[in-house]
């Protein structure tokens, strides 16, 4: 019988977790616009998509969708209408892309990582958010219904946005105010947020139920709460939704919540909590965005702080979490006081508008803007390399046998060698095979009847 040691695989979790001496810190990239805002990434993060007219309803500006595929070295302008352009989503790949805009109504699709695009077959409606499956053939988006009853719901694509259909029967006790969605690698499990509700369907949207109302720590009788954001794990079962505050008292806190059973058990996250409701050094009116790893063991959320206090937008907090939400850090190379503020500004009106995290939760990528007066200045693009070492699986599928890692930010090659201390490892011949629906690199290694070690190895 074949002998396996899975030594390698524990090592590679012992060396998973962040080493702060490691970490480069924030490195600054070219901000190809002044207004911009929420961002996505490829599974890798090398491929980004960045939304432009992120103040467009409230200064009637307007820009357009901004593609990078060299992780923010180099921007291109896509050919877009000119407006304000609120949600952005991408596959695994960066192939397929998706992103809203408020002032159409519409929602736009490139199938050609943002080349070409072109306006899905939806009606007019007030699209909000949108989210992809890992291979981009199924698709979701939100619309919120306006004043005069106008299209609202959960919408989903099954062929790469060709055709939609309404993802189930609003429930009866929707207000119709539904923002962002998230799905799962394959698709099935999709999760939206509708006013303070988070919704989960198990089946791609056919059945919705309520999973979580929000209810904030340090809340007050005339709070109002929302979902501001929804992220979750490859496979849908580890879930986050940051929280906003709709108004009511002045010092409204909110926080994250996670899950790890798709939704039916949450918890408020305590590093996200302010220690108490009028603590000005850790509090949060808007968790803008939140975002998970394929494995739901990492997350990073970025947050706002107390709106009009300075400025015309507030300053807030990026944190990461390493436990999938049990407890939070600020990410290396930011000094603690300085937590709320985005790296290379001293401004307490610069803000955060969007956050994207790799699937390996090794590369994080921000943006912020500076609004002072009615005046945007100062953007910025960041982005965040740590070095977290790979996690090796190694399992048996279809009777042969299976090396996986999640996909990695950085470059690897697997090696083999049948002493774990041997001077001569070998690269493993076969090229590995992106699984979509665990968002994990595959190498089917063949049998050799005797013992063999596996390790990831850094190339350039």
């Amino acid at each position: 019988m074949r002998s396996l040691s899975v030594t390698v695989a524990a090592l590679g979790a012992a060396l998973a977790a962040v080493d702060a001496s490691l970490a480069q810190g924030w490195v600054q990239l070219t901000a190809p616009s002044a207004n911009i805002g929420p961002i996505a990434c490829s599974a890798d993060g090398s491929k980004l998509l960045l939304a432009g007219g992120y103040l467009f309803n409230l200064y009637g500006g307007g820009d357009v969708l901004y593609v990078s595929h060299d992780s923010g070295a180099t921007w291109m302008a896509a050919a877009v209408p000119t407006g304000g352009w609120h949600a952005v989503a991408s596959s695994a790949d960066g192939t397929v892309l998706m992103a809203t805009e408020t002032g159409s109504r519409a929602v736009y699709i490139s199938t050609d990582a943002g080349t070409n695009w072109s306006r899905a077959a939806l009606p007019v409606a007030l699209w909000q958010g949108v989210a992809c499956s890992a291979n981009g053939a199924v698709l979701y988006a939100t619309a919120s219904r306006t004043a005069n009853g106008s299209l609202e719901g959960v919408y989903a694509s099954a062929d790469g946005g060709a055709t939609w259909s309404q993802a189930g029967v609003p429930p009866a006790t929707s207000n119709g105010d539904w923002g962002p969605v998230a799905c799962s690698a394959d698709g099935t499990r999709v999760m939206a947020g509708e006013g303070a509700h988070v919704w989960i369907s198990t089946n791609s949207g056919m059945n919705l139920r309520l999973a979580f109302t929000l209810d904030p720590p340090y809340w007050y009788d005339s709070d109002q709460f929302g979902c501001a954001s929804l992220a979750c794990s490859a496979d849908g079962r580890k879930v986050a939704v940051g929280a906003q505050s709709l108004g009511g008292y002045v010092y409204s806190q909110v926080a994250v919540a996670t899950s790890a059973d798709s939704g039916a058990r949450w918890a408020w996250s305590p590093g996200t909590i302010p220690t108490n409701a009028l603590d000005w050094g850790g509090e949060c009116g808007y968790w803008l965005a939140v975002c998970v790893s394929a494995d739901g063991r990492r997350l990073a959320a970025a947050g706002s702080g107390e709106w009009g206090a300075v400025g015309a937008l507030p300053i807030g907090p990026v944190l990461m979490s390493e436990d999938s939400g049990a407890s939070w850090f600020v990410p290396p190379g930011v000094a603690d006081a300085n937590w709320r503020v985005p790296p290379g500004t001293t401004n307490s009106v610069a803000s955060w508008t969007g956050l994207a995290l790799s699937a390996d939760g090794s590369r994080l990528t921000g943006v912020f803007i500076h609004d002072e007066c009615c005046e945007i200045y100062s953007p910025g693009v960041v982005a965040q390399q740590m070095d977290l070492a790979p996690v090796i699986d190694i399992g048996v599928s279809a009777g042969q046998l299976v090396v996986s890692w999640v996909v990695p930010s950085a470059h690897f090659a697997l090696q083999q060698s049948s002493a774990i201390g041997a001077a001569s490892w070998t690269n493993v011949a076969a090229a590995p095979v992106l699984n979509y629906s665990t968002l994990r690199e595959e190498v089917i290694v063949p049998s050799s009847g005797q013992q063999m070690f596996y390790r990831l190895v850094s190339r350039p």
